[in-house]
């Protein structure tokens, strides 16, 4: 049996078209699936060529949103596409159902245009930009609803953060459910809410919207009744931080059942009703946040009764609205789901806890009620009540009596502010127990006496210590040497007495040290200079003696990490700022916020300080105030002050200081509180730049300084100034070139005008020729007669002369002779 042999060519052959089909498979298999799973040539065409241009330099050029055409447009960054399947294959790709692009840049009007094609679009987020305006050809709010009228599946709209001012064009997305427009420069709402009486009809259309934010915005007007009782499904509405006025009844809500948020807060002239009528709402809140409004002013400021039947909720903020009576105890405990209650700000005058049971206890932990009117002891059982309380604000009231036990609350106890109260006696040692997670302890401006606290425990976390102003006496006590994380501590103006204990100082983030009006004593600490993070120093008003650390130059260099946001719940108590009171430029200023960490100053004045000033002092480049004032330092003002640039006050008086006051101080430019009052200093006070602001107060009680400040002459400028005199008068006196040919030039010239002057009036005046020849006639008389009267007088002197000596000759004459002589003829 013959067999057939295959050609080698035609293996070749066959084997060729093998690996071309392969090849051709292999290149059309990655097109062909690109094509069926990426999104639609339409909108891939309009994120490249029309939403990508709008995104700024800064986001598409860093790989951010880099949206490469090689990949699959559903896979770029801020871009969700529908799930793949069939129907969608066929019908041209995936489709948009997602386009996030929040803080990209955006800014100016965007044409409406560019979101057309995305007609699947369920969820739209441009918030953070700089967007103003959605504009059309004609820039027609009607045109660019016209525009998005195809948007029909977009069911949310997130432009928060940008800079928009209208709104007319968002009445064509009638799909909304969640609309977020705030910390935009809306003054109206137009096409969806108009604060006209005749426009609410339009709200028709959202009478599914579940989450309403147009917060921080300008809008302004009233807002009408049925305005937010159509929206029958929405579940937050934020209208807080804008102009709103008039009057709203609450009770106009009572039939929104699924409302569980509202936010009206910072409205400051919107009046807001809740009992004008009888009512019960359908809904449970959850938060409520009326602040810094007027709540019912009609109704002599109670508080809402309706949030007793409220049995959801979980924050309820109330602060600054004008509230007065009695916090009932409801409000308190019988809310068991009630996280935070903020009552801050109003006309509350007490705190109804008489009609609680023994073990009754809430599940509050955040509790504010400062600056009130409330005037009673407090409750002894105040830890029982609250053994979950984090926060406990009662600051700036009128509590009075002994501080209670909060022992039982001490597992979860954070923040505890009695400051501004009328608190007197001991705190006892049970005070907080065993409070390891305390942070903020704060007892200032009360009556308290007897030992500071911490007693027995041990705060590791205890950031912040005030007890200023109290009569408490004593030294610091030991386990204060635990506090490691220490950045406050202020116990100015009490009894306290001792030294400072070593180690306090270099805590590393220790930044406010605040011992001043006191009595202690001793020595400053060197390791004072171990701390790179002190920014208020206040020493004044104690017994330290010695000398000045020379190491302060350390202290100052990096930036303070103060602890100026004393909150760690988030944006609940936002506004509560740690302070701090400093004495400067003759006064007492406070300081919060951003100037609290740029501020820096040191207060020794009130001392038994000795020696002189330290010249490393000068190299606090940050240093803002130096007080040095009432201590007994001697010496001269550094030279090396000249490098405090940034000095605004600068006290060195009553001292014994000695020398000069530095011309370089001048340049100070920052300072405008200067004194080195009554000292020793001499000499003359430079009258440049900055110091010639100053008044003579300043250099007062120095009687060797002179100068224009002080509107004294200076010897050595007068003595200067003699002997200028004198060098310009030997300067022309040796000047033997000019100064006699000048003269006798000078000399014959006065002469010969004043000679032939004279000679050519006599020729030729008349007048004043015969005037001076009666003129010269009468002088010439008149001489001729105080001449004879002069002779006269003369000859008669001359016989008296004559008399007199006779007489004289006859007193000498003897006695014997009776007759004088010159007499001849006695009869």
């Amino acid at each position: 049996m013959s067999t057939r042999t295959r050609s080698p060519w035609c293996c070749r052959r066959r084997t060729a078209i093998k690996l071309f089909t392969t090849l051709s498979l292999l290149l059309l298999l990655p097109t062909t699936t690109k094509v069926c799973r990426s999104c639609s040539d339409g909108e891939r065409h309009a994120l490249l060529r029309r939403i990508q241009p709008l995104i700024g330099p800064e986001f598409s050029s860093n790989g951010r949103l880099d949206w490469d055409e090689a990949v699959d447009c559903c896979r770029w960054e801020g871009v969700t596409c529908s799930v793949a399947g069939r129907r969608r294959e066929a019908a041209g790709g995936r489709r948009v159902v997602s386009l996030s692009l929040p803080g990209v840049g955006i800014a100016g009007a965007v044409d409406a245009a560019v979101l057309a094609p995305f007609t699947a679009l369920e969820k739209l987020d441009l918030s953070g930009n700089q967007i103003t305006s959605f504009s059309a050809a004609n820039r027609s709010d009607m045109v660019v609803g016209a525009v998005l009228n195809n948007l029909t599946a977009l069911t949310e709209l997130h432009l928060a953060g940008n800079e928009i001012t209208t709104t007319g064009w968002i009445s064509n997305l009638t799909s909304l459910q969640v609309i977020d427009m705030s910390s935009n420069k809306l003054h109206e709402l137009n096409g969806m809410i108009d604060f006209s009486i005749n426009m609410w009809l339009r709200l028709q259309f959202t009478q599914h919207l579940v989450y309403l934010d147009m917060g921080s915005n300008f809008l302004t007007g009233e807002i009408g009744q049925n305005l937010l009782s159509n929206l029958t499904q929405v579940e937050e509405v934020h209208l807080g931080d804008n102009n709103l006025t008039g009057t709203f009844d609450f009770s106009s809500l009572a039939n929104n059942s699924e409302l569980h948020s509202i936010v009206l807060s910072n409205n400051y002239k919107l009046e807001i009703e809740t009992e004008l009528v009888r009512w019960t709402p359908l809904f449970q809140l959850e938060y409520l946040n009326l602040s810094n409004s007027i709540v019912n002013k009609r109704c002599n400021g109670i508080i809402p009764t309706f949030l007793s039947a409220q049995v959801s909720l979980s924050g309820i903020d109330l602060s600054i609205c004008s509230l007065q009576g009695r916090i009932p105890s409801w409000m308190l405990l019988y809310n068991v789901s009630l996280g935070f209650l903020l009552l801050r700000g109003n006309s509350m005058d007490f705190l109804d806890t008489g009609n609680l049971g023994a073990n009754v206890t809430s599940s509050m932990e955040v509790l504010d009620l400062s600056n009130n009117m409330i005037s009673m002891p407090m409750p002894y059982n105040l830890g029982s009540l609250f053994p979950y309380l984090k926060y406990l604000d009662m600051s700036s009231n009128m509590l009075h009596g002994r501080v209670p036990s909060l022992a039982e609350a001490v597992s979860s106890l954070q923040v505890l502010d009695l400051s501004f109260n009328r608190l007197d006696g001991e705190i006892s040692l049970e005070f907080i127990g065993n409070a390891s997670i305390l942070t903020s302890l704060l007892l200032s401006h009360n009556d308290l006496t007897g030992p500071m606290p911490p007693f027995h425990w041990i705060p590791r976390q205890l950031i912040h210590l005030s007890v200023e102003n109290n009569q408490l006496s004593g030294g610091l006590p030991p386990l204060l040497m635990n506090c490691t994380n220490l950045e406050n501590l202020n116990v100015r103006n009490n009894r306290l007495s001792g030294v400072i204990p070593v180690g306090l100082l270099n805590f590393e983030k220790l930044g406010a040290l605040l011992l001043g009006g006191n009595q202690f004593h001793g020595v400053i600490p060197w390791d004072i200079c171990l701390n790179n993070n002190l920014h208020f120093i206040d020493l004044s008003n104690n017994r330290f003696s010695g000398e000045i650390p020379g190491c302060l130059y350390s202290v100052f260099w990096s930036e303070l990490p103060m602890y100026y946001e004393d909150d760690p719940f988030g944006n609940i108590t936002q506004r509560r700022q740690t302070y701090v009171e400093f004495t400067t430029k003759g006064e007492s200023l406070t300081y919060m916020g951003m100037p609290l960490e740029l501020m820096t100053g040191i207060d020794l004045s009130m001392n038994r300080l000795s020696g002189t000033i330290p010249s490393p002092v000068g190299f606090l480049r940050q240093l803002k105030s130096l007080n040095l004032s009432h201590n007994k330092l001697v010496g001269s003002i550094p030279d090396t002050f000249m490098y405090l640039l940034k000095m605004e006050s600068m006290d060195l008086s009553h001292n014994h200081l000695n020398g000069s006051v530095p011309v370089e101080l001048a340049n100070l430019s920052f300072l405008s509180f200067f004194s080195v009052a009554y000292n020793n200093l001499s000499g003359e006070i430079p009258f440049e730049s900055q110091l010639c602001t100053l008044n003579g107060t300043a250099f007062e009680g120095n009687e060797n300084l002179c100068g224009e400040i002080v509107d004294k002459i200076c010897l050595m400028n007068l003595n200067h100034s003699h002997d200028s005199d004198d060098e310009m008068h030997q300067l022309l006196s040796t000047d033997t070139m000019d100064t006699p040919l000048i003269y006798w030039s000078f000399v014959a010239g006065s002469f010969a005008i004043g000679f032939w002057g004279i000679i050519a009036l006599l020729i030729w005046n008349t007048t004043f020729r015969s005037r001076l020849c009666s003129f010269m006639d009468g002088c010439m008389s008149k001489m001729g007669w105080i001449l004879a009267g002069r002779m006269e007088t003369g000859i008669r002197r001359n016989r008296w002369t004559m008399t007199e000596k006779h007489a004289f000759a006859w007193i000498q004459a003897p006695q014997r002779s009776l007759v004088p002589v010159g007499i001849t003829n006695p009869d």
